[in-house]
């Protein structure tokens, strides 16, 4: 008798149409494995990583030193922005406001 090997035999099994339908599908299902792999999440983590480059960052924002500022006359100064123009010089405003 010829030897076979198992996935050859199992394939043989389910492929025969002569067979009960639940022995070929027992033997296709066995089978499955050996011909579709399963689908699997791999991560690669790396130095350059979302969360390294993050920590890195974090912690380079950390050492940073906050600059005071001083005016040089001794006049106080008002560092605050400026509020914005409800005015938006397109007629937007004005379409709004009827």
């Amino acid at each position: 008798m010829k030897e076979i090997d198992p996935l050859r035999f199992l394939k043989a099994v389910y492929m025969d149409a002569k067979l009960p339908l639940s022995v070929r599908m027992r033997a296709a299902i066995e089978l499955l494995p050996f011909t579709h792999p399963k689908l699997a999440v791999v991560a690669q983590v790396t130095e350059n990583d979302i969360a390294t480059l993050l920590d890195r960052r974090i912690k380079r924002m950390e050492q940073m030193k906050v600059i005071e500022a001083q005016p040089t006359n001794g006049e106080k100064v008002d560092a605050r922005l400026p509020e914005l123009s409800p005015n938006l010089g397109d007629g937007r405003d004005q379409a709004a406001a009827v």
